[in-house]
């Protein structure tokens, strides 16, 4: 089985710029090159900060890229997202009985998870999983018994070593970690928030993240002269079989060719 997996898009008006870049062209691009190489992929999950200030005229821009993309796709929200005008522009998608942007799907390769850890009120950028949330999770881990179960959230629940993400990384770490606990079979984590390629085993549980299509985080603040970077975007191609799952990030605007000399 494949599966593609972006996150952090930050789309604001078409064609509008944001922090040196146009996000609704990365994302076009982002689009054609999994099409055109990935078309086989099951499905595509976008793991949050969807729209850079949560406007409808920016997910408006996201609805009409996708109604043109032929692979299913899963929407997540993150810290820069409206969870209420979210709805309002994607009225279908799913969302649980308590009005949370966060879903569960069945397929042969296991369980997916997609969790909402967008926390309520005005500029507030940290992570949240409320009581109702992680009851929600409960349920779906003890429901997935024995299956393989991944699990695809916004804010990561662990410091990476960067100040700038690491104050704004999900809140209540300690009972995400016990709810895991329910979990029998919990294969991998993915998440996005931190603009950078990542790999973690927090607690014996492996994560992975992925730049942004739009800006980057620089690993060491002094090194850049700015707050952002140009490193280069990237998309996540997941191929799990039954024995291994590989994660290939696919720095799709970086793929000039070379011969050998």
């Amino acid at each position: 089985m494949k599966f593609i997996h972006i996150t952090d898009i930050h789309l604001v008006d078409q064609d509008g710029h944001l922090n040196g870049g146009v996000p609704s062209t990365q994302f076009s691009r982002c689009l054609e090159d999994i099409a055109k190489w990935h078309s086989d992929a099951a499905f595509c999950v976008i793991s949050g900060d969807l729209a850079e200030f949560g406007r409808a005229e920016a997910y408006q821009v996201l609805k009409s890229h996708l109604d043109g993309f032929q692979l299913p796709c899963h929407l997540m929200i993150g810290n820069h997202d409206d969870r209420k005008v979210f709805r309002t522009v994607f009225t279908d998608d799913p969302v649980d009985s308590n009005g949370f942007v966060q879903h569960s799907i069945e397929t042969d390769a296991g369980k997916f998870i997609f969790l909402d850890t967008t926390k309520d009120g005005a500029d507030m950028h940290e992570g949240q999983l409320c009581t109702l949330r992680l009851n929600w999770l409960k349920e779906q881990l003890i429901s997935a018994g024995d299956k393989p179960c991944y699990l695809f959230m916004h804010h990561p629940p662990f410091d990476i070593g960067i100040p700038y993400v690491d104050d704004i990384r999900l809140v209540e770490a300690e009972v995400f970690f016990e709810t895991l606990g329910h979990g029998r079979n919990i294969r991998h984590v993915f998440y996005g928030h931190v603009h950078r390629m990542t790999y973690v085993n927090w607690r014996g549980i492996p994560f992975t993240s992925l730049p942004s299509l739009n800006h980057q985080i620089p690993l060491t603040a002094d090194s850049v002269d700015g707050e952002f970077c140009d490193e280069p975007p990237a998309y996540g191609v997941v191929q799990i079989a039954d024995d291994q799952m590989t994660v290939h990030y696919n720095t799709f605007l970086q793929r000039n060719p070379l011969h050998q000399t």
